[in-house]
């Protein structure tokens, strides 16, 4: 009886092994393919995220009491100001794609 067992626990940790081993060795790698634009249209939106992120953390500081209220403005107007500056870069990056896409979809029609 413990024999049946010890072979049936080989053979199923020969087949674990093989299933986990199998992405190392069949050569090819899944690598996604972001164009450009995709790419920096998700950095905007990582970097306006944490802008946003940042100002809740400067307002959540000043009100516990750890900044005064002049470096409170000081701060607070130098990161609205970064933040419209990533807000307007995306909102070009995501006006420049549609007029792509746009383009595109002309090529496409004509042909």
């Amino acid at each position: 009886m413990s024999f049946l067992l010890l072979l049936w626990l080989g053979i199923l940790g020969v087949m674990l092994l093989v299933y986990l081993a199998y992405p190392l060795f069949r050569g090819t790698e899944f690598t996604p393919e972001y164009s450009p634009a995709e790419v920096r249209m998700q950095t905007l939106a990582i970097e306006r995220e944490q802008s946003y992120s940042a100002l809740i953390d400067l307002d959540d500081d000043y009100e516990s009491g750890k900044l005064s209220e002049e470096d409170y403005k000081e701060l607070r107007a130098a990161l609205l100001q970064e933040t419209a500056q990533i807000v307007s870069q995306l909102e070009a990056a995501a006006q420049s794609d549609v007029e792509s896409e746009i383009e595109r979809y002309k090529r496409d029609r004509e042909q």
